[in-house]
């Protein structure tokens, strides 16, 4: 099997699930791709759109702990806490190719893919929409990682909306992509518990380590041809950016962002 890993750069969550998947499947995953974040146009307009929901403080706190990460990434002999900063640090510490891609959706990125020679794509959290021939490319498909139980939560921030509207745990799913976002078929499924007064960082953590340790399990049976994969019943939900009044609901069950 030749895998090709799908993410964005992200500095505390997906080094997590990247570190594993090496860790794990090494020999399987030809290379690591950080596609560009559309939605996040800039840091300053980042930080405009997160103000108006979450306000003054969280962003500036959100923004220090960014210029920690960085500062610890860029200098790793400073950094004595055991983990990474950057999809780009876990890819150079295993010695697995990693390039940037702005569109994976582009001919040229089609053809990357087709030089490799893979037969699997792995998406990580990559907010870049998969598009047909995208999807079509390799013999065994395109799988996901989604932090929700689906048809549940489909979209943004799905460990986030959970915990604002109270759900007492969180799914995460591994489904093939399909045209439809968040709509292919289900390999596997599992609940992680939401404790009381715990913070969407915490949570953050355990789902995208948890999901990175599923979708091992996913890759195996797609090795081994033993996938059972099925539709979900029913038209399930879908969310997007956050708002503030979901955030005042966040806050009033009891969360903190961190």
């Amino acid at each position: 099997m030749r895998i090709l890993v799908i993410t964005e750069e992200d500095e505390y969550y997906l080094p997590l699930s990247i570190d594993y998947l090496l860790k794990n499947c090494s020999e399987q995953i030809v290379g690591v791709v950080c596609a560009r974040n559309p939605l996040l146009p800039g840091k300053f307009k980042a930080a405009r759109k997160f103000y108006k929901v979450f306000g003054f403080r969280p962003v500036l706190i959100h923004g220090l702990r960014l210029a920690k990460a960085k500062l610890l990434d860029a200098f790793n002999r400073l950094n004595f806490t055991g983990r990474y900063y950057s999809v780009k640090r876990v890819c150079k510490a295993h010695k697995t190719p990693f390039v940037f891609s702005d569109n994976i959706n582009s001919p040229e990125f089609l053809q990357y893919c087709n030089d490799l020679n893979i037969n699997l794509i792995a998406s990580v959290s990559p907010t870049q929409i998969f598009k047909e021939d995208l999807i079509n490319l390799p013999k065994y498909g395109c799988i996901n990682i989604h932090t929700a139980k689906l048809p549940m939560y489909r979209g943004l921030y799905p460990t986030y909306w959970a915990m604002a509207l109270g759900e007492k745990t969180i799914g995460i799913t591994i489904h093939y992509i399909e045209k439809g976002i968040d709509t292919g078929k289900i390999i596997l499924q599992v609940d992680v518990e939401v404790p009381p007064h715990t913070t969407l960082d915490d949570m953050l953590k355990v789902t995208k380590l948890k999901g990175a340790e599923l979708l091992v399990k996913a890759i195996t049976q797609i090795v081994n041809g033993t996938v059972q994969s099925f539709y979900p019943e029913g038209q399930g939900s879908y969310y997007s950016f956050p708002t503030p009044d979901s955030y005042k609901q966040f806050i009033n069950r009891g969360y903190k962002l961190w």
